[in-house]
């Protein structure tokens, strides 16, 4: 799959900033499913360009995709959660406006990569949220354990304005671990995950009993973003039995 091939087919705005926009894959047939993918990058400096193969991917598959950008940065927690929010409501709201076939949602799946599983993690926690299910891919999925052990080289202190003893408030209003999600919930995470640890989502799986752990054998962190990887066909039924 080329660049080319994976550019989107529209891009619309679901707010006024420059990051609040989403790029938007059809499928080739009328579907009501509505995928909403988070990119990763530890919120420092990424965007939504580097989820273009998997939101053509996931079109490719059948399923209405926006690939969604959100303000992140040092401190910008509650920037990137309004702009979650927003972008979920907005999105679902609009989707005759960006589409050429497609019907308006009934099924609404969140997946999020990394710190982007951390945010769609968060919005599963939101009480009356429209997201229908969540799919977290090697999700940040415990900050305070995350900052404890020195995972993400200082992202996660940067993202929420210090360490657990600094910022307290900003742990207990972000931290998935603490976060009982109200949406049905899958994991996915790669047995050979240096980036973040297998063991972050084993955590966040045994605090939330509902929640289902699929560990995929041989997946690097990186392998997510890749159609092409052995990884990707297990996100696929994933996003599917959500």
């Amino acid at each position: 799959m080329t660049l080319t091939d994976t550019y989107p087919d529209a891009t619309m705005r679901y707010g006024a900033t420059a990051r609040q926009v989403a790029d938007v894959f059809e499928p080739a047939e009328a579907t009501d499913s509505l995928v909403l993918l988070l990119h990763g990058g530890m919120w420092r400096d990424s965007d939504r360009m580097r989820t273009w193969s998997a939101g053509r991917a996931l079109a490719d598959a059948g399923h209405l995709t926006a690939t969604v950008e959100y303000r992140h940065g040092p401190g910008q927690w509650r920037q990137a959660f309004e702009d979650v929010e927003t972008a979920i409501e907005s999105i679902q709201l609009s989707g005759r406006e960006w589409t050429i076939h497609n019907d308006a949602p009934r099924r609404i799946t969140l997946v999020g990569h990394s710190s982007g599983g951390q945010l769609a993690l968060w919005a599963a926690s939101r009480p009356g949220t429209l997201v229908t299910g969540v799919v977290a891919l090697a999700p940040a999925a415990a900050l305070t354990a995350m900052s404890q052990e020195g995972l993400g080289d200082g992202a996660v202190e940067e993202f929420l304005g210090g360490t657990p003893a600094e910022t307290p408030e900003a742990y207990a209003a972000a931290d998935p671990l603490g976060l009982a999600p109200r949406v049905p919930v899958r994991i996915l995470h790669g047995a050979a995950d240096t980036v973040i640890p297998l063991a972050i989502s084993e955590r966040y799986a045994a605090a939330h009993p509902g929640v289902r752990l699929e560990v995929v054998d041989d997946a690097d962190h990186a392998a997510w973003g890749d159609p092409t990887s052995t990884a990707w066909p297990h996100l696929l039924t994933a996003v599917s039995e959500v």
